[in-house]
């Protein structure tokens, strides 16, 4: 238990050290754990189960006692969990798969909060404009699936809903229970490197299969029923952004250098998932990086390489981007206008699928027809239209602009330039996911929306130290300078 003798981890209850009261609690907690993993079993008699709740109970241990402990198995689990089960559920027969990672949310986050409870924490979770914008989506989303469970709609899958509502809360615990474990500028360090270990062992795994499998498109690891690419180009949209931020920000040449080998290593499998969406938003990412960061070289970068990109892009890059617009596709009507286009039948399909928003907008325009009534796959914010009506997507929209004034916040305050990285990472990668959600439905997808919510909250830990780190600095002037008016972060922002 020597990992307590840092103040940051005592509670300063007089003088007796938070060790020496947990370590018998700890004790009796590992003995209660063994005694019911043997009765699992002997009762179930399968050993997948066992090892899973052995497991699952030695990480809840270890949240008690250091929370940061329990968020490094979630950052190694987000992308490394294999899929423990699958099945079809709703009329549509849909596949459900079923990865560790789920239940390991659940087991940090109830550790997480023990430890707040046991801590005597007057708030159970961190402080953040973005919660209430979260509750108020989800709200809104519960709202319009449960006129849809009035209404008794035949076409309504209520079974598909359960589970899409499960796992928008499951995105969301990842968010609340990373903000309240992570509580320094120091852990948030620490986490960016398993959290870039993590990535460089995927993207590694996507230039191996490349190399030695027959599939045309890279994948993550441990996927069943086929590769998804884009949701591995996603991943590793955001890998790179998080590399090219710090690179912005870092103080010394070596420090430079390595972020940019980072960001290389995950860009170069980001190609060969021939995601022509992951493409469009790592172009709108470093641009936004660029233009916020004032590295205006960027944007001339940028340019550089789109305009040479037929000589220096692979050939199965290039044939995937100019098969877009091909002569014997389907013709893009908007309306009642031809506009003589043709596209392929991927791109038509995403074009397309606002007709289908049209439509539903006459049927039902305010709170939609249920959230998984649409079975939209093509395009976020049309499922978002189609599920939850204008009033959802007024609430969804108002959920990602607070995300955006919060970090562009955390990076105007930070004093140490990891934070101003992370935090205008965020930044960038929440506008690039908007890109990206206009040809699948980013913000449901797990893969992409653990690591997204993960790297937010610890975001919001910046700006949450700096806010406190300002308070202090306020008492001291105070104390110092009684008669001195001085200035806000708010009134910081307005002056740059």
């Amino acid at each position: 238990m020597a990992s307590f003798n840092s103040a940051e981890y005592q509670i300063g209850r007089g003088e007796t050290a938070e060790s020496q009261v947990e370590a018998p609690i700890f004790a009796a907690f590992a003995l209660i754990a063994a005694i019911a993993v043997l009765f699992v079993h002997i009762y179930f008699k399968n050993q997948t189960v066992t090892v899973a709740l052995a497991v699952s109970l030695l990480i809840f241990g270890i949240t008690m006692m250091r929370v940061d402990w329990g968020v490094y198995f979630l950052v190694i689990a987000m992308m490394l969990s294999p899929e423990i089960g699958e099945g079809d559920v709703g009329t549509a027969r849909r596949a459900v798969n079923l990865r560790y990672d789920d239940v390991l949310i659940i087991v940090i986050f109830c550790g997480v909060l023990f430890k707040n409870v046991y801590e005597k924490r007057g708030a159970l979770w961190l402080p953040s404009p973005i919660n209430s914008s979260i509750m108020l989506y989800y709200a809104c989303c519960l709202f319009s699936t449960m006129l849809a469970f009035r209404a008794s709609i035949p076409a309504f899958d209520k079974k598909t809903s359960m589970f899409v509502l499960l796992k928008m809360i499951e995105f969301y615990m990842v968010f609340v229970l990373v903000g309240t474990a992570i509580r320094s500028n120091d852990q948030i360090r620490k986490q960016l490197i398993l959290f870039f270990i993590v990535a460089m062992i995927v993207a590694t795994f996507g230039l191996h299969s490349r190399q030695f499998s027959e599939a045309a498109r890279v994948s993550s690891p441990f996927e069943q029923g086929g590769s998804e690419p884009n949701t591995l180009g996603g991943y590793l949209t955001m890998v790179t952004l998080l590399a090219a931020a710090l690179f912005t920000q870092a103080p010394d040449r070596k420090l430079k250098i390595l972020c940019l080998c980072l960001g290389l290593l995950a860009f170069f499998p980001l190609l060969f998932t021939l995601s022509r969406a992951s493409y469009i938003a790592v172009v709108v990412g470093l641009v936004t990086l660029a233009l916020i960061s004032k590295k205006h070289w960027m944007v001339a970068a940028v340019v550089v390489v789109l305009i040479f990109s037929r000589q220096i892009m692979p050939t199965d890059v290039q044939d995937r981007v100019s098969n877009t617009f091909i002569d014997d596709g389907q013709a893009v009507q908007l309306g009642e206008y031809e506009t003589g286009i043709t596209v392929d039948k991927s791109t038509h399909e995403r074009i397309y699928v606002w007709e289908k928003v049209r439509f539903n907008l006459h049927v039902w325009p305010y709170f939609g027809g249920g959230v998984a009534w649409g079975r939209v796959l093509d395009s976020q914010y049309a499922r978002v239209i189609i599920e939850t009506g204008l009033v959802g997507f007024a609430a969804f929209v108002f959920l990602q602009l607070r995300i955006l004034k919060s970090t562009r916040q955390a990076y105007q305050w930070a004093d140490d330039w990891v934070g101003r990285g992370l935090s205008i990472a965020v930044f960038a990668i929440t506008l690039a996911l908007v890109a990206h959600s206009m040809a699948t439905i980013s913000f449901l997808i797990v893969r992409i929306m653990e690591p997204y919510w993960f790297l937010a909250a610890m975001a919001m830990v910046v700006r949450h130290n700096a806010i406190e780190n300002f308070r202090q600095n306020q008492i001291e002037c105070d104390r110092l300078e009684p008669h001195v008016r001085h200035a806000t972060p708010e009134t910081a922002i307005a002056v740059t």
